[in-house]
């Protein structure tokens, strides 16, 4: 079976529970980051979440990016 969906597959194939508690939110100067925990303390940006379409095009929130934990949010 085919799925045409712009759906992430994270939603349509939820993983395990504990994946979720390490996801955090965080505001941010384009609205709120969705970031999750890694092993050293840092984070690693999962989406953004903002209302302003020129805040998807900044590099600095890139999902992927890592943020040093040293930040202060």
């Amino acid at each position: 079976m085919i799925l045409y969906t712009t759906v992430p597959l994270e939603q349509l194939y939820p993983t395990d529970q504990s994946d979720y508690q390490k996801q955090i939110t965080i505001p941010c100067e384009a609205g709120s980051l969705m970031v999750e925990q890694q092993g050293d303390g840092d984070y690693r940006i999962i989406r953004l979440l903002s209302s302003d379409p020129h805040a998807y095009l900044n590099p600095a929130y890139e999902p992927g990016t890592i943020l040093s934990s040293t930040l202060r949010y």
